[in-house]
């Protein structure tokens, strides 16, 4: 048996896979959400400390003085905002002339980079680096009142991140953890919610195994609206199997019991002294072919197939009955027969269809083998592979799987019609399987039977 190309792994529970996509959806509708909200906080964080500073420029232009040369300064003393003042706040100011010339700052040690060129009454907001800060910027003209000269300036503010950060970082973690919480409430509600609104399609599952168990014949349960449809419908296709198998049943009944006079007519016949020995021996072979073919089909003809709803059946003790009879009829060859299937393995099919596959390939495997007949099962992949070796001279080695075919056989010695292998097929065949011809690990013979497991 060919291994099997390794599969990505599917989701095949239908919770499952409305719980994943509906969590995959939320999550990434809070992210987003999450996301949107803490850029609209950090835009309007920014936007209230432009307009703190853009205050503060407007105290200091209040408090702004010329000097005795005629250079704009600015009385520290009547700024409102007492941080000026002190050195280590974070919070510092400067006066920069139209040449970039730093003429006035609120401390003498302090190193600002000069800022852009403005033009009068424009406004620039921007994040430092070095330091980490925000600096406004504003542009200005200043006319001395004695001189009657204008000069441009550029008047300064920055102040550091420190408070910016701080209330951004508590607003992040105060978000992400509502966030995160909320997810987790829905997800647990989600699941609660899909529990109780998929409790019907597992209690009509419950109620199938029922049906297929034989404890129950049909559906009986109620069920929401949608699902009203679906069980009328299985009922009636259990009820429409159950009412075809028994007038099929009964219909080759009839038909096995119409055509037993006829024979039994033909074969006395044959019996008639006045019949020539030769013909009698032909008449007698044709009767009895006859008879084994409409055995055979009768048989075959009432075989379930693959059935809806049926219940699995256990393998292992089918071949045990099989093999303890066929162990008298060939107690003369003294056969070890050898049933090593696991007692747990079942397959879902009519047990009238596992008893002819089953018998016919022990009994080819007795038939034609020599001392050794073993049958062994393997599951992979959801397929079911049994083995049914022999130790007898095997299959030719050329186009073996023309012995499936209806008439064909393998060894003319032993007596027999050919169909055991292709009524096999048949079956196997009704079940989705197929069968393959092989050589045994005795040396003879194996048939494998390859069918899925449902």
């Amino acid at each position: 048996m060919k291994a099997t190309a390794a599969r990505r792994p599917r989701v095949t529970s239908l919770r499952a896979r409305l719980l994943v996509s509906t969590a995959i959806v939320l999550l990434a509708f809070v992210g987003l959400g999450g996301l949107a909200l803490e850029k609209a906080f950090e835009s309007a964080l920014l936007q209230a400390q432009q307009d703190k500073l853009e205050g503060l420029i407007y105290a200091l232009l209040g408090a702004a003085s010329t000097t005795p040369d005629g250079e704009l300064t600015i009385s520290l003393d009547a700024v409102p905002d007492r941080r000026l003042r002190e050195p280590l706040s974070g919070l510092q100011a400067a006066l920069f002339n139209e040449l970039g010339i730093m003429v006035w700052s609120s401390n003498q040690s302090l190193d600002m980079p000069p800022p852009p060129q403005l033009a009068v009454g424009q406004w620039n907001f921007q994040r430092l680096d070095k330091p980490d800060a925000f600096r406004l910027s504003f542009g200005l003209r200043w006319i001395d009142s004695d001189r009657n000269t204008p000069r441009l300036y550029t008047v300064s503010v920055i102040d550091d991140t420190s408070a910016f950060d701080r209330q951004l970082g508590i607003f992040r973690r105060t978000l992400w953890t509502w966030l995160g919480g909320t997810v987790v409430a829905l997800v647990v509600i989600l699941l609660l919610i899909l529990r109780w609104s998929l409790a019907p399609l597992k209690r009509l599952g419950r109620e199938l195994h029922m049906i297929e168990s034989g404890l129950q014949g049909e559906i009986e349960g109620s069920y929401p609206d949608e699902l009203k449809q679906l069980t009328r419908d299985l009922n009636a296709m259990i009820v429409s199997e159950r009412n075809q198998q028994t007038r099929y049943r009964n219909a080759l009944g009839d038909l096995a019991h119409t055509l037993k006079t006829p024979l039994a007519v033909l074969r006395g016949i044959s019996s008639e002294p006045d019949i020539p020995g030769a013909q009698q021996r032909q008449l007698d072979e044709q009767v009895g072919r006859m008879q084994h073919i409409v055995d055979h089909q009768l048989r075959r003809a009432a075989a379930a197939g693959s059935r809806t709803l049926t219940e699995p059946v256990a393998l292992k003790p089918l071949v045990d009955k099989l093999m303890s009879a066929l162990s008298k009829v060939y107690a003369s060859r003294n056969i070890t027969f050898e049933n090593e299937l696991d007692p747990i393995l079942r397959l879902r099919a009519d047990q009238g269809d596992l008893y002819e596959m089953l018998g016919n390939l022990i009994e080819n495997a007795a038939k034609y083998g020599n001392q050794r007949v073993r049958v062994a099962a393997q599951v992979d992949h959801n397929i079911c592979r049994l083995d049914f070796d022999d130790d007898g001279p095997g299959f030719p080695s050329e186009a073996p799987e023309k012995l499936l075919e209806r008439g064909a056989r393998a060894d003319t010695r032993l007596p027999g019609q050919g169909i055991g292998l292709a009524a096999v097929n048949e079956i196997v065949q009704a079940y989705g399987g197929r069968l393959l011809l092989e050589r045994s690990m005795f040396g003879g013979g194996r048939v494998s039977v390859l069918v899925p497991i449902r």
